[in-house]
């Protein structure tokens, strides 16, 4: 054989294995385009990043079925793959700056788009890893929720920041509601799966503290967590399990401030010295509340920043968080405030002129020693707010006479009212 022949022969199998190369490139296209054709006519609504997944899931399923030594024809379909990725990367970062084009609502959940690059989560709809090179996942940007993308119409629960955040939200305050599993017909509440203790380990039901729900493994992992119930009606801070869902509600309330304490459980302060304490430090917050208000150096110094963390402290004295009754329980918010209310009874009774003037003598009795309305010896008027000694308070049968005053001045008005009428008819 020549040198010339061995050229030819060379470039002859070059042009060929070129020729094939695009042959089969363009066979895959006409392929992805007669099933993109298909999809259309049953979805009006597909976008370019849908069209891309349907184009990469057919490319995975064409190297499923590939015979091992089609090197060539598999080396073609890893070459468009990567191709259609890098196109859809590109689209939903276009998506990912405007985020209202790209969210997907589903049970109240908003779910967006997450980025290629990081660890690999797991989702919570299906339970498997989530392979971010190679799968669009999405998270709900209100709770947190993980999924992957084509898992999102199969989430079951509902949003746990949307339901806390429906006006009137409440914890559920009955302990263990446990119900049969013939009430639930043997069926898991979450995801309706089979579930019963004579079908073995895979479909045994699992209790939900927080519900008395059964659930299966798949919505069930154990969790521990404290029940609002058992606190709020026995001062009972042990985890106990509860389902997935329940976890969610549970973290994603626990800032919220719903449980009025003092109204649930009326004889909890009698028996728990650390909450009578704090309910008697936050009464004294609100009486303080009212110096600072009319105080400008207060105001300037922004005093009530000390209770940033607790604005709800500020606003009413009868709301808690699970937050706060677990701090109280550990023994950290009752010091906390402690400290706070020092702070604060500091600049009214001793730094402020402004706020010393706006303190009270008692009228009944001849102690002219101011008195504030926080004072533990202190009692106030319901009527008038007016402040006395307790004692002298008590002593006088709890008669103000700054509203006795204020009737007998009224009364007179009345009287003559009344005399002038007469004289003019």
């Amino acid at each position: 054989m020549s040198i010339h022949e061995d050229d030819s022969g060379l470039g002859s199998d070059l042009a060929e294995s070129e020729v094939f190369n695009t042959d089969y490139k363009q066979f895959l296209q006409n392929q992805i385009d007669a099933v993109l054709t298909s999809e259309r006519e049953k979805q009006s609504g597909l976008d370019r990043r849908e069209e891309l997944h349907i184009a990469i899931d057919l490319c995975k399923k064409k190297i499923v079925e590939m015979d091992e030594s089609d090197d060539a024809k598999r080396q073609q379909i890893l070459d468009l793959m990567v191709e259609l990725r890098l196109e859809l990367e590109q689209v939903e970062e276009i998506q990912a700056k405007d985020p209202a084009a790209s969210v997907t609502r589903w049970q109240g959940h908003e779910f967006v788009l997450q980025s290629l690059r990081g660890r690999n989560p797991y989702c919570e709809t299906c339970v498997s890893t989530i392979w971010r090179i190679a799968q669009a996942w999405r998270r709900c940007i209100k709770c947190g929720f993980r999924t992957h993308d084509k898992c999102v119409k199969k989430v079951n629960d509902k949003c746990a920041a949307w339901i806390v955040g429906k006006p009137g939200f409440e914890f559920d305050l009955r302990i263990c509601p446990e119900k049969t599993l013939l009430s639930q017909n043997y069926e898991c509440f979450s995801c309706n799966r089979a579930i019963s203790y004579e079908s073995g380990s895979d479909a045994e039901p699992r209790l939900c503290d927080y519900t008395g729900q059964y659930y299966c493994k798949k919505c069930h992992w154990n969790d521990n967590m404290i029940i609002p119930a058992r606190v709020v009606r026995n001062w009972d801070f042990q985890p106990r399990v509860v389902c997935r869902s329940v976890k969610k509600l549970l973290i994603t309330a626990s800032k919220k401030p719903i449980i009025q304490l003092e109204k649930l459980n009326p004889a909890l302060p009698s028996y728990i010295h650390s909450v009578s304490e704090i309910c008697k430090l936050r009464k004294q917050i609100l009486l303080m509340k009212c110096f600072f208000l009319c105080c400008r150096s207060a105001r300037n110094l922004r005093i009530l920043q000390h209770l940033n963390r607790y604005q709800h402290f500020v606003e009413s004295s009868d709301r808690y968080t699970m937050e706060d009754l677990i701090a109280l329980h550990s023994g950290n918010l009752l010091q906390e405030i402690q400290d706070i209310v020092k702070i604060f009874r500091k600049h009214i009774t001793e730094e402020c002129e402004t706020c010393r003037g706006n303190a009270f003598v008692c009228e009944l009795c001849s102690n002219k020693e101011t008195i504030y309305p926080f004072d533990d010896s202190a009692s106030t008027c319901r009527t008038c707010c007016a402040v006395f000694h307790k004692t002298c308070f008590s002593t006088a049968s709890r008669r103000c006479p700054r509203c006795a005053r204020r009737e007998a001045r009224k009364c007179a008005i009345l009287a003559e009212m009344n005399e002038d009428g007469q004289d003019k008819n």
